[in-house]
């Protein structure tokens, strides 16, 4: 039996026998068990990380937008992070600390050594998560670059988001949430004295 079947049956998340249709699916499939059991509908993406974390020996982190720094951020090029799944989190005197979508991918360390002399130490988080949080990250960064370009013509910002979440609040106070999509648009034109 593999060492993650063995974990998350001893940790109560799936049964003997939800693990054994999934490894005789693995045979014909040909895809990781963890696939399998969430396409199954067994398992959910953010208990396989937990479990991978776990097998690997690396600690998982419920990753949070106040967790953001952007000074770390901007140390490590937006593609590594995007293609790799990857969120810088803090930094001591001699070691940054990051959250990866894929803890048991061993070349992530190796990656992020390219741009730093500090060790490089894992956690296991959400990937949807941080692919959230770099969305979120940038697409501030971008806008905020945007408001401080000094043009002479009009500057128009779109902002865009898929899976957005609005909250609407009533005049008692009660607050509503939707997903949804939205754009935002702001047009911006400099006249004389400053920004209209």
């Amino acid at each position: 039996m593999s060492r993650i079947g063995e974990l998350l049956i001893k940790n109560g998340i799936i049964t003997q026998e939800q693990l054994d249709e999934a490894l005789e699916q693995q045979k014909k499939k040909k895809k990781r068990l963890g696939e399998i059991l969430i396409e199954l509908g067994y398992l959910n993406s953010e208990n396989l990380l937990w479990m991978i974390s776990e097998q690997a020996d690396i600690p998982f982190v419920e990753v949070q937008p106040q967790m953001l720094d952007s000074q770390l951020i901007n140390k490590f090029p937006e593609d590594v992070l995007y293609n790799n799944l990857i969120l810088p989190l803090y930094e001591t005197e001699d070691k940054i600390y990051i959250a990866v979508g894929d803890p048991a991918d061993p070349l992530v360390v190796q990656k992020m050594e390219g741009f730093t002399t500090k060790e490089i130490i894992t956690s296991g988080a959400d990937p949807k998560k941080i692919e959230q949080l770099l969305n979120k990250f940038f697409l501030a960064q971008q806008a905020e670059k945007a408001l401080e370009t000094k043009r002479e013509a009009k500057t128009t910002i779109k902002i865009t988001a898929n899976d957005a979440v609005v909250e609407f609040i009533d005049e008692s106070g009660k607050t509503t949430k939707k997903n949804s999509c939205i754009q935002i648009i702001i047009d911006i034109r400099k006249k004389k004295g400053g920004i209209k």
